[in-house]
C-alpha cells in the first residue's frame, strides 16, 4: 500500500462522497477503529494509519496535532456550516426519506 501525508490527495482517492461515508470516516479516525468501509489503526510506532476499502493509498497520521488537523479537512470539505459529522449525517438521511 502507498503512503501519503497529503490530506486532499487521501479524500480525492476515498471520495466519501455521502453524509454517511463522511461521519463513517470521521467515526473511525475519531475511534481508531473501523467503520463504514473505512478504517484507522494505531501502529507501533505511534502513528495514525487510514485506510479505505478498496483503496491502495493509505493516510499517515503521524501526531495528534496532524489527527485534528485531518478531522478539521474532513469537516471544511464536506460538513456544512460546522455541524457535528453524525448528527449532518442524519439529518441528511432524514431529508431523503421526506
Amino acid at each position: 500500500m502507498q503512503p501519503t501525508t497529503n490530506f486532499d490527495e487521501w479524500l480525492d482517492a476515498a471520495d466519501p462522497c455521502d453524509a454517511a461515508n463522511v461521519a463513517g470516516l470521521v467515526e473511525a479516525v475519531e475511534r481508531e477503529c473501523e467503520f463504514s468501509g473505512f478504517k484507522a489503526e494505531r501502529a507501533k510506532n505511534g502513528k495514525l494509519i487510514v485506510t479505505a476499502q478498496g483503496l491502495d493509498l493509505e493516510l499517515l497520521l503521524v501526531t495528534k496535532t496532524a489527527e485534528e488537523a485531518f478531522l478539521r479537512r474532513i469537516h471544511g470539505r464536506y460538513v456544512p456550516g460546522g455541524q457535528d459529522a453524525g448528527i449532518w449525517a442524519a439529518i441528511e438521511h432524514q431529508n431523503e426519506r421526506d
